[in-house]
């Protein structure tokens, strides 16, 4: 030991010490098993300062005495049956890293393996080797080939190709995402082919995905730059690599262009409404008054406040309820008969149902210190020839029937839903041109005698104009009929279903097939084109003419004056009167003196006509007929 080599020099001579001096000192091996070092060839107390010094190497650290950190506990993966190659795939990688986490191994490890199964599928592998049998005694590859047969729904690799093909990266996913999405994929479509030439199989998945991924790009401006480029010999992580740049550049460029001009209307818009929330927070002058106003719904200006501060402050100030149809108010405070029950809903700033919120204008006035000019909703006159201060026109309203086809549920396998029968009802539809589906709320489906339970699930996913998710709780097959002066027409369609509004709204498709609009909607001109056609559509054969005005006569062709005569047939003199009257007939007989009635008017063109009238004349009133 390290102790036994300390000597004390004190109880020898010195002729004894230089003969120990002189004397080769063996090297000394450290004690600690499995340690190598080894001093040098040193006097003894150097090495044993040496040992020691190197036994501070072996000293156990903090680090190595503290427990270990708690990790969380592995979770284990699941399978279920009717899956896919790519989720079986999924399963095996999950598999490995938790047996290598776990260190489980033998009848455990079988165990934990069955125990990944669903209630169902254990029960479909107990079933095949047969009830009563052990499954802990068999190898781990027999029981995963086993469970494999029982959870994959094998397909058709041609199948599997089209579905790769026709996948599309999904809203606001990024392409990093979606090439792991459809690498997935490609890895049940077997893109690999043997070597013609040697016994090597030959693998082109990178370059299908390549496709795929080029294909789905959302973005034409980067697509096209992809398409454009010089390079057409990229592989898929360099495309992938040139997509993300793109990207990143157009978002980078985005919040770039928007910074300045943002946040300079921020810091104003910012002042202004901090300025208007301590107003509407300041007691009025001879009114304290802070409950919600009858009109409105909102607290700042009284309950039953004059209709001079109403003018200007309250936002309810010449708008219409969309349930009495009267001015001033929301739906939220109607107090009519037919008026919808009240919920406990926040008054927004534009209040009413998510939908109208987008396309109604109200006129809120002009409020008290700030500094601005209200502009009043204006429409352009043509005849006029100026802007005449007008409200805009009501939402279009069309009253069609609607009834439930229990035919169409039957098609569909969804005719078990139908509890009882259906009945007809004619219901007010908006026509939303702008709809891509037709919607309805709850309230309008429960006329029809369908509850909520009789609604044929769907996963869809709506949004409004406003960016807002519109919630979706079932959908129902309609038909929607109405009467023309030809007959009926009718038109059969999806209505989803949702339970933030009360009303029905037509999608440009019925719109379509209802005859509301043409197929070429939206068109410049083609309205005015139908108008003119329709004019002559509907009369008979024998009263048109290829010019497309209608006449049953042998009157002239209606047609614009012609321009004064320059030469007279002959002498203007009193014996002429009657030649030169006949001449004036027969000059202008298609035009000023064209009376018959079987041809339309030919439209004016020009500056429209003016009133003189002077300005500073003093109105009066007249009540007989001039």
């Amino acid at each position: 030991m390290i102790s036994d080599l300390i000597y004390d020099r004190n109880s020898i001579s010195i002729d004894d010490y230089q003969t120990y001096s002189s004397i080769t000192m063996p090297v000394v091996a450290c004690p600690i098993p499995n340690c190598t070092y080894v001093t040098d060839d040193v006097d003894a107390i150097i090495a044993v300062a040496l040992l020691n010094t190197h036994a501070i190497t072996h000293a156990p650290t903090s680090s190595t005495n503290a427990a270990a950190a708690k990790v969380e506990r592995v979770k284990r993966p699941t399978v279920t049956s009717a899956g896919s190659s790519e989720e079986w795939d999924y399963f095996l990688v999950r598999w490995r890293d938790y047996v290598e986490a776990t260190k489980v191994s033998g009848k455990d490890r079988i165990i934990q393996l069955l125990e990944c199964c669903d209630e169902q599928l254990r029960k479909d592998v107990t079933r095949s080797i047969g009830m009563g049998r052990t499954l802990t005694d068999r190898p781990e590859e027999e029981i995963l080939t086993l469970v494999r047969t029982l959870a994959v729904r094998e397909e058709n690799t041609m199948v599997a190709r089209v579905t790769l093909h026709n996948m599309r990266p999904d809203r606001d996913e990024t392409v990093r995402s979606f090439s792991a999405r459809i690498r997935g994929q490609a890895g049940v479509c077997k893109f690999s082919l043997p070597c013609p030439n040697c016994t090597q199989t030959v693998n082109y998945t990178e370059e299908v995905l390549r496709d795929v991924v080029i294909r789905g790009l959302e973005d034409p401006e980067i697509q096209l730059d992809l398409l454009g480029d010089k390079n057409q010999d990229m592989n898929f992580e360099e495309v992938l690599r040139f997509v993300e740049a793109k990207e990143a550049g157009k978002r980078s460029a985005s919040r770039l262009v928007d910074t300045h001009g943002a946040e300079a209307a921020k810091s104003s818009y910012t002042r202004k409404r901090l300025d208007r929330l301590q107003r509407q927070h300041e007691p009025r002058a001879g009114s304290t008054d802070q409950n919600p106003c009858s009109y409105c719904g909102k607290k700042g200006h009284g309950r039953n406040a004059p209709q001079d501060i109403r003018r200007t402050e309250c936002p309810a100030y010449n708008s219409t309820c969309t349930a009495c149809h009267k001015k001033h108010h929301f739906e939220v405070v109607c107090r009519g008969k037919y008026r919808r029950k009240r919920e406990d809903t926040k008054v927004e700033l534009q209040e009413g149902a998510v939908f109208d919120s987008l396309c109604i204008i109200n006129n809120t006035g002009r409020r008290r210190n700030e500094r601005f000019i209200a502009l009043d909703h204006h429409l352009y006159n043509q005849l006029s020839d100026t802007w005449l201060k007008q409200s805009s026109k009501p939402q279009p309203f069309v009253k069609l029937g609607v009834d439930v086809l229990v035919d169409d549920y039957k098609l569909f396998g969804f005719d078990s839903l139908l509890t009882r029968t259906p009945r007809h009802a004619d219901i007010l539809c908006m026509a939303d041109t702008g709809c891509q589906s037709c919607l309805a709320g709850i309230k309008a489906i429960h006329r029809l005698g369908i509850n909520q339970r009789e609604l044929i699930p769907v996963t869809m996913k709506m949004h409004a104009a406003n960016k807002r998710g519109i919630n979706i709780i079932g959908t129902a097959i309609l038909r929607f009929s109405g009467r023309t002066s030809n007959g009926v027409l009718e038109t059969r369609q999806i209505v989803y279903v949702t339970d933030v509004d009360n009303k029905v709204f037509l999608s440009r498709e019925a719109c379509v097939a209802l005859g509301m609009i043409t197929e070429q909607f939206p068109k410049v001109g083609e309205i005015t084109r139908h108008t003119a056609a329709d004019a002559t559509s509907d009369a008979p054969d024998h009263l048109r003419n290829n010019s497309g005005l209608i006449t049953d006569c042998n009157c002239p062709k209606r047609e614009l004056p012609p321009p004064p005569p320059t030469q007279l047939p002959c002498p203007a003199t009193d014996d002429n009167c009657e030649t030169l009257r006949q001449f004036l007939l027969d000059y202008y007989k298609g035009s000023t003196f064209n009376t018959c009635e079987h041809q339309p008017l030919p439209m004016m063109s020009g500056p429209p006509l003016q009133l003189m009238i002077d300005p500073d004349a003093k109105p009066f009133a007249c009540h007989s007929p001039i």
